[in-house]
């Protein structure tokens, strides 16, 4: 699945607004859900999404200011990639399967279900994203690691957008 060739923006799979919460707009304005020729704008559309959300609550976020100083920059130099969205150990679906030669017990992903936030992303996003829940406890961001080329830098870069928008 992330072998498909580059589509040349972020966004659904229909060329439409990024499908995640974290580019809803209820004006939906394009700044904000997409979808964006290039990452900057990528950025820029997480950084807008926490201004306005802070702003709806008529308050006011010194780290959504620190977002759209840094995010842009820190997170750049990333293709389009199509991207699950939403990979987390209760949407991975996987069988038990015999080796019929040395009859041990392994296991295979048979299905992945819950494609709703499926898209462009850019190539840290299935790493990053899930990386601020990762519990750190059990094996599970081990194997994350087996799956998705790791991007730890963008990832704590993505726990700080965690921690604005998630609150």
């Amino acid at each position: 699945m992330r072998a498909l060739p580059s589509s040349g923006f972020y966004g659904s799979i229909n060329r439409g607004p990024v499908p995640h919460r974290y580019f809803f707009s209820r004006e939906k304005d394009p700044a904000i859900t997409g979808p964006f020729q290039t990452e900057e704008q990528f950025g820029r559309a997480i950084a807008l999404r926490s201004k306005t959300m802070w702003s709806e609550l008529n308050s006011h976020s010194f780290l959504s200011d620190y977002l759209a100083r840094h995010l842009p920059s820190a997170l750049r130099d990333h293709p389009p990639m199509f991207t699950h969205g939403d990979l987390y150990r209760e949407n991975v679906l996987v069988r038990k399967v015999v080796d019929s030669v040395t009859n041990e017990e392994e296991y295979e992903v048979a299905a992945l279900v819950d494609w709703e936030a499926a898209g462009w992303y850019p190539s840290y996003w299935e790493y990053a994203h899930i990386f601020p829940l990762l519990q750190w406890i059990g094996d599970w961001p081990a194997y994350v690691e087996k799956i998705l080329d790791p991007f730890p830098l963008e990832g704590t870069m993505m726990r700080v957008v965690f921690s604005d928008l998630e609150f």
